[in-house]
């Protein structure tokens, strides 16, 4: 099966409602993200190196990511993005995706800032 997909670097969607969530390609391979509104039936390729991806979710969160590289397929973890609310806190994370150095999808730093 051939997988067609466009490369993007550093596009994200422009929607003022929902959770924007990224993805960043910290691995030397290519990774395909699967599951995105925006990557359709056959996922959209973010170029290894440090390139990113990222889009605003408006689906009920937790949505679930695939990550596939080399054709090894991880799911990404779920990322509470209001951490300590369930404990009466008011916490808020930005949800970033790590592809890692093995292309493994990782959860990343709670701020856009740590990349």
């Amino acid at each position: 099966m051939g997988i067609a997909a466009i490369s993007i670097t550093g596009c994200s969607s422009s929607g003022d409602e929902g959770l924007p969530v990224r993805v960043v390609n910290k691995s030397a391979w290519d990774a395909l993200v699967v599951g995105c509104p925006l990557c359709g039936e056959r996922g959209v390729v973010v170029e290894g190196g440090g390139t990113y991806f990222g889009w605003t979710e408006e689906r009920a969160w937790p949505v679930t990511y695939k990550i596939v590289v080399r054709g090894a397929e991880s799911v990404c973890p779920v990322i509470d993005p209001e951490p300590g609310k369930a404990e009466g806190a008011v916490g808020t994370r930005d949800v970033i995706y790590v592809v890692d150095e093995s292309g493994t999808c990782v959860a990343g730093p709670g701020s856009w800032d740590e990349i």
